[in-house]
């Protein structure tokens, strides 16, 4: 059995983009405003914890996804992107310097 890894790195933008458009594609409340600060939990289950700046609002609102909610966030991400990512593979969220990693093992069985 064969086993294919390949890795995608996101950046803090692209994590951004992914979360809002998958909130707004699923029809998922988020705060309105501006991302001002962004950190992430210790593995191994990696949360990803927003603060947003709203309008005329003091202090920014905590916006909190869990570690699966990020994950289809960035799967979501790369399919609306085109970029290739095999339905059954396993799929694991890694810290990556400022962003995240989406690691992607797939099983080949000859």
């Amino acid at each position: 059995m064969t086993e294919e890894t390949r890795s995608i790195t996101f950046s803090p933008n692209e994590i951004v983009t992914a979360i809002a458009e998958f909130h707004f594609r699923r029809k998922l409340p988020i705060p309105k405003g501006k991302v001002v600060e962004m950190s992430f939990t210790a593995p191994p289950e990696i949360e990803v914890h927003l603060r947003i700046q709203g309008e005329g609002e003091a202090p920014p609102a905590e916006f909190n996804l869990k570690s699966e909610t990020v994950a289809a966030a960035l799967v979501f991400y790369c399919i609306n992107r085109s970029i290739p990512l095999p339905a059954l593979a396993r799929k694991q969220l890694r810290l990556h310097g400022d962003g995240l990693k989406l690691l992607i093992s797939n099983l080949h069985r000859h």
